[in-house]
């Protein structure tokens, strides 16, 4: 059941998404529930309230549209709108002026006939977003499921750039790998773990050995299929998010973000539904500038999520005269509340001898002592520093040779 949820209410997306089997989508604006319900799939039900101090009005041409389009509507009035709830309820609309997510969550569930499932699972989620393309995206993604693959942990990396598709030619992909867009296709009732399992692709080069190290797998969007069939929908992408979220058998989800942040906004989606988003950071003039405008983009609709976010620098290429250290004070002044991962060196001749290299191969193993591999373990002990992804998963207690920092297992040394 795909469920449309138009509230400020801190905590009921979270709530929401505990209900079985429900898609959530979480528009933020209220054109974009205006295109949901009159697409050519509206969704199953929808739940708008008063709390983002949406007008009476327009609260009610939302629900005649959803009835028109047969959405089961469910109102929330406590606030501005509070003196319609008796107005609702004599028209037989479901309605409350119910605020605690906890109990509007259960009251949600009532109505659409879903209960909470049982020891709920959900993935740590960590999006690596930019504003333009070419900036390090995917390089960076590369290194960070190297890195904590390398502490043991089960990395899954998530394609969702299907226009450049980067990680296919990085991880060596081959071209008879499976691609998740066939199942996007078939719909919201195969977006859940048992559906999405055979859609992970295993690489052997990237499994668990004997030196303790965990794995990554992909999942994959083909670029010929991406072509051949029709573009991924937000809400069919969220739909996917919450399948995907819920999977056994891995520590950490790294989701390969598009560059159009405003067209697809999966970044976004991440950071409000209490993952984390790195942004890769060049300290060149039009890189940054990208940066800061997806950091303004953050602070409009996730303010109270920019903890969640933090920037990853970039070595400059040569000529460039501004340095990171310039840039990372400038950030720091604007963006307070945004983290710094710290900072990965170029190293050309490596990333040369990797993309040349006769099968997969990580440039943390041409050039293990080298500077740039230095860098990439602090990047990702800083990682590993910061607070879990999600803010309803369980801290991984320490097993084997491994430690508990901050939500992530790490190889003791």
């Amino acid at each position: 059941m795909e469920l449309i949820i138009f509230s400020a209410i801190e905590g009921l997306q979270a709530e929401v998404e505990q209900l079985r089997d429900v898609a959530v989508l979480a528009p933020s604006r209220i054109d974009q529930v205006q295109r949901l319900l009159t697409g050519a799939r509206p969704p199953d039900a929808i739940y708008i309230d008063d709390s983002r101090g949406t007008p009476l009005a327009e609260l009610w041409d939302i629900t005649a549209r959803a009835q028109q389009v047969g959405a089961r509507v469910m109102l929330g009035l406590a606030g501005p709108a509070r003196s319609a709830l008796p107005d609702a309820l004599a028209a037989g609309i479901p309605a409350t002026g119910e605020r605690n997510p906890a109990v509007l969550a259960d009251w949600i569930g009532a109505q659409i006939g879903r209960r909470r499932g049982s020891g709920v699972h959900r993935l740590p989620v960590i999006a690596i977003g930019a504003a333009k393309g070419g900036i390090g995206k995917t390089f960076a993604t590369c290194v960070l499921a190297e890195g904590l693959r390398r502490r043991g942990l089960d990395v899954l990396v998530w394609d969702s750039d299907i226009s450049n598709p980067g990680l296919v030619p990085a991880f060596r992909i081959p071209a008879s790998a499976p691609s998740y867009l066939h199942l996007v296709q078939r719909g919201p009732s195969h977006w859940n773990p048992t559906s999405i399992k055979p859609f992970i692709f295993q690489p052997e080069h990237t499994r668990a050995n004997q030196h303790g190290w965990g794995r990554i797998d992909l999942l994959i969007g083909s670029h010929a299929v991406a072509r051949a069939e029709n573009d991924i929908r937000l809400p069919d992408w969220q739909g996917l998010y919450q399948g995907i979220i819920a999977l056994d058998g891995y520590d950490v989800v790294l989701i390969d973000t598009p560059p159009d942040y405003l067209r697809r906004p999966y970044a976004t989606h991440v950071l409000q539904a209490g993952g984390s988003v790195i942004l890769p950071t060049p300290p060149g003039a039009r890189e940054r500038m990208g940066v800061g405008h997806m950091l303004e983009h953050f602070t409009e609709l996730a303010p109270e999520r920019l903890e969640r976010c933090t920037l990853l620098f970039m070595e400059p290429e040569r000529g460039v005269t501004v340095t990171v250290g310039m840039v990372a004070e400038l950030f720091a002044r604007r963006y307070p509340r945004v983290g710094n991962l710290g900072l990965l060196p170029r190293e050309p001749r490596l990333a040369s001898l990797a993309d040349e290299h006769d099968g997969y191969i990580s440039m943390l193993d041409l050039g293990p002592q080298s500077r740039f591999a230095r860098a990439a373990h602090q990047v990702v002990e800083a990682l590993c520093a910061l607070p879990a992804c999600n803010p309803d998963c369980q801290c991984l207690m320490s097993d084997g040779g491994r430690a508990c920092v901050s939500g992530y297992r790490v190889n003791e040394r």
